[in-house]
């Protein structure tokens, strides 16, 4: 079994703080708008930039949404992904929220999505070298390929807004990755590995097998079957890939942690 240090549980709840209480599966429906997103013909520049606008304000209006895990790794990465849904429950905006190795580059990168294919993203970034926020945003074909890429700077992120674009060399950012961590896929995968214990809190610990891997740290009830099934006998456990329901909890001042709702080893179980 892993030998966990409490850092990796501290990240995992440092990134939940991060973040506001909007990371449950799906949103209340008695707060979410009906408004009809409006899907324009993507020909040029400018018709990018006006479906961009017009998901970011649908998203605003509706709420609906899907969340991964948070997952860290012991040399401070650290990825968030919330998918933004349309009103047939299709993704239409996907937002990464990541922290490179030992800290040297974090921020977000957004993937907006037309007709299930993504025609555009926005980067925003900053690095252990530069004081300086990176806004980048790529235009795609439907195939894939990039069309154009361009970015501004600014002393911080409000200030992004005043600056102006400049050309760069295409950048493609892909949207695998997040993909995989809201799907809990490879690297993602919620595989058992183990407990930790953070004051009178227990933490199930999940994530892949091996040193150096993506975990995920969820609070757990002593008196849950599944959980107390697993104490049991923890090795045998060991690796066993886990179906998982969880929450994000938000309590008052602000304290955020993932909250473990019912496990299975099989996705019919849950």
């Amino acid at each position: 079994m892993k030998n966990y240090s409490l850092f990796i549980l501290s990240a995992l709840l440092f990134l939940a703080a991060c973040k506001s209480n909007n990371s449950k599966k799906s949103s209340d429906t008695n707060q979410t708008s009906q408004k009809d997103l409006i899907v324009y013909k993507l020909k040029d520049e400018k018709s990018f930039d006006k479906q961009m606008m017009e998901i970011d304000s649908f998203v605003l209006a509706s709420g609906k949404f899907a969340s991964s895990l948070d997952y860290g790794k012991e040399d401070k990465t650290t990825i968030h992904v919330d998918a933004h849904l349309d009103n047939d429950e299709n993704i239409i905006k996907l937002v990464e929220n990541f922290t490179e190795k030992d800290a040297i580059r974090m921020g977000s990168n957004s993937f907006y999505l037309h007709h299930g294919k993504v025609f555009m993203t926005k980067e925003i970034f900053v690095t252990n070298e530069s004081a300086d926020f990176t806004e980048r945003i790529s235009y795609y074909a439907p195939n894939g390929i990039c069309l154009k890429s361009k970015e501004r700077k600014a002393v911080s992120e409000a200030n992004l807004q005043k600056a102006k674009y400049e050309a760069v060399p295409k950048t493609v950012c892909s949207i695998d990755r997040p993909m995989r961590a809201l799907n809990q896929e490879k690297e993602f995968a919620t595989t058992f590995q183990g407990f930790i214990q953070s004051g009178k809190d227990t933490y199930m610990l999940v994530g892949t097998p091996g040193a150096g891997g993506y975990t995920s740290a969820l609070k757990v009830r002593q008196n849950d079957p599944f959980i107390a099934e697993i104490r049991k006998d923890e090795l045998r456990y060991l690796n066993g890939t886990i179906y998982l329901q969880f929450d994000k909890i938000q309590e008052v001042g602000g304290f955020t942690y993932q909250s473990f709702i019912k496990g299975s080893w099989s996705i019919e179980g849950l």
